[in-house]
């Protein structure tokens, strides 16, 4: 999988995280800036031990606070 497609997953993921209501947690803009926190680079080193859906939980609860 490359940057690009390991990215494009983790931002649907975010896309797609609902809070207790139902509600989506993000729009696309915050989903975006939430991920643009990563840069490549560490995105790169990550992806050996992270799926998208654990750095997308992650930048969730980052997104919380």
């Amino acid at each position: 999988m490359s940057i690009e497609e390991y990215r494009h997953q983790i931002l649907i993921i975010l896309l797609a995280k609902t809070n207790v209501s139902g509600e989506f947690r993000f729009d696309k803009l915050s989903a975006k800036e939430l991920l643009n926190q990563l840069s490549d680079e560490e995105l790169e080193e990550g992806m050996q031990f992270n799926t998208p859906e654990d750095v997308a939980d992650l930048l969730s609860e980052i997104g919380k606070l």
